[in-house]
């Protein structure tokens, strides 16, 4: 008997699609990747979407799993569910069901987090609406009109059981929880969606004793925010886009948001441990991304498991596995170690890609790493392309820009000329698995970028690339297991210069997503500033070429 094909959809903000064959997965992709909008929600037609521009997706289901959160999107469900119908290839038997959204965070973090007893926590700015909620948790008789701002769970040998939830009415003028207060802070300080990282960079310039603001208030899980943060998220004043404060004063304030919240966190991990008896800790929801908070959690000496997509788009992996798991008692053995989890891509489509661009160069040397190897010694940038696209949000060295961390004129470079983003953000490294406790106070693997390490004494000021104001960086370690191309190009690297990191960021340009394609990597490698392409086996050049950075003044390397 063949096993069951099942398809998990996130509907809701980053919208994702999932495909599991039994437990086994099949192929994962946000729906940004595809449309080029940011963020881009799940909405009516997206099926026709991803399977016109997927072969994967045309295959027939057994089941569905779709997740909604707090938009009115689910009151065209019927809709939905005839677009299922009518676009996909479902089996005359197959099941179209939905689970809440804390739910679906739940499975994409304690399935796959190798516990077999942990607590989980599940903590966003808002989730589903008490009413679409069927599991049991306490206090759940007579609730109406709110919605789930955190849930905690304890899990053990597969049996799940909810300790609590934090509800909210989401009345703006009153927000409450851990993610509504991180959604506010941002917003004083950033416009749009998925500026919470800008708050992360810009809280390290700060002073914490500027502003005398309060400690958020934390109660057995549940988070309020006092009257003076309510008060202060009113104010128009901290925009970073306006000059009514001083970049410093900006800095201070975030520097208190995001050190109330890391207090707010450890307490809530405290309790939680204390009331599961467990140190084991599942996390997921938009606030795991805060990967400063998550190290202070880690710290305190608890084994923490984020997924790598921990926000609403790693929730159709939740979806899938969920339908594996519980409606059809499949023993679950998705580990999620690595997160290459897109779309196969044939690598050798490019020879015949570049036929359309006659101011590009490809060649296929039998040396590649050693090639890609002198380039970065030489100042150049490099963006690599290798099939699979990663699934979370990091770019984790298949859509990757890398440059030598040894230089601080390629942070301007890269946040410059490629990305045009603030001055202030500090590009990420990666490290050799094997190197990463001579480099950073870090001990073990962290493949996902979801943890920052300070940097060892002796090499602070050394990777101004990397390195950020309070000689910090969001680090990514790499084996050979991890990524083959990036590991070797590592070790050659580092057999010239005798250094263990190079400079990653992810591989668009200024206000792009991630590339997905072929065509994406060679648009985005042709209008920026970029000097060589790398698709394994293959590197591609311009015959214009870019101008070295290491020909700017002051560039030299630190000694």
């Amino acid at each position: 008997m063949s096993a069951p094909s099942i398809l998990g959809i996130n509907r809701t903000q980053d919208g994702t699609i999932s495909i599991f064959e039994g437990g086994k997965h099949v192929m994962s992709i946000h729906k940004e990747r595809l449309t080029k909008r940011k963020h881009h929600w799940g909405r009516l037609g997206d099926m026709k979407l991803y399977k016109d521009r997927i072969p994967a997706v045309d295959r027939p289901y057994d089941l569905v799993v779709e997740c909604w959160s707090a938009d009115t999107e689910i009151e065209k469900k019927e809709q939905y569910h005839e677009e299922l119908r009518t676009v996909l290839n479902l089996k005359p038997d197959a099941r179209i069901i939905e689970i809440s959204h804390h739910l679906s965070h739940l499975y994409s973090c304690y399935a796959p987090s190798g516990f077999d007893k942990c607590a989980v926590m599940i903590i966003d700015s808002v989730g589903s609406p008490v009413e679409h909620i069927k599991y049991d948790y306490p206090g759940k008789e007579g609730k109406a009109n709110l919605f789930e701002v955190a849930s905690y769970y304890y899990c053990e040998n597969g049996e799940i059981k909810c300790i609590k939830k934090q509800l909210h009415d989401r009345n703006p003028e009153a927000p409450h929880g851990l993610g509504n207060f991180y959604y506010k802070l941002t917003n004083c300080l950033f416009e749009g969606e998925g500026s919470e990282g800008k708050v992360m960079g810009l809280a390290a310039y700060g002073n914490l004793d500027a502003l005398h603001l309060p400690n958020l208030v934390v109660k057995e899980g549940e988070v309020f925010i006092p009257d003076e943060w309510q008060e202060m998220f009113k104010s128009k004043e901290y925009a970073y886009k306006e000059e009514i404060k001083t970049f410093q004063e900006k800095a201070d304030f975030a520097a208190k948001g995001q050190d109330v919240f890391e207090k707010a966190l450890i307490e809530i991990a405290n309790w939680l441990s204390e009331v599961t008896g467990t140190k084991n800790i599942a996390y997921a929801g938009g606030c795991a991304l805060n990967c400063v908070a998550n190290t202070k959690v880690l710290e305190q000496g608890y084994d923490l498991f984020i997924p790598p997509a921990p926000h609403d788009g790693g929730s159709s992996v939740g979806c899938a596995l969920y339908g594996a798991i519980e409606c059809y008692k499949i023993k679950n053995e998705y580990n999620w170690r690595l997160d290459y989890l897109g779309p196969d891509v044939d690598i050798h489509e490019v020879t015949k890609l570049l036929e359309n661009y006659p101011d590009l160069t490809i060649e296929k040397p039998e040396n590649l790493i050693e090639v890609c190897a002198n380039h970065l010694y030489w100042g150049k940038i490099l963006c690599v392309f290798q099939s699979n696209s990663e699934f979370g949000p990091r770019a984790l060295g298949n859509r990757s820009i890398v440059a030598d961390t040894r230089y601080a004129v390629n942070k301007f470079w890269i946040n410059a000329f490629i990305k045009g983003r603030e001055w202030f953000r500090p590009i990420a490294p990666f490290v050799l698995e094997e190197d990463v406790s001579e480099y950073f106070k870090f001990k073990g693997r962290t493949p996902f970028m979801l943890f920052t390490a300070f940097l060892q004494d002796k090499y602070k000021d050394k990777f101004p690339t990397i390195e950020h104001v309070d000689h910090s960086a969001r680090i990514q370690t790499v084996s050979k297991e991890d990524n083959e191309f990036i590991y070797n190009l590592m070790k050659n690297f580092k057999e010239k210069t005798g250094v263990g990191i190079i400079a990653n960021t992810s591989f668009n340009g200024k206000n792009e997503t991630m590339v997905e394609t072929l065509t994406d990597a060679i648009n985005c490698y042709v209008n920026n500033a970029i000097h060589y392409l790398v698709v394994p086996p293959y590197i591609i050049s311009k015959k214009n070429e870019v101008a070295n950075p290491m020909k700017l003044m002051n560039a030299k390397v630190a000694q």
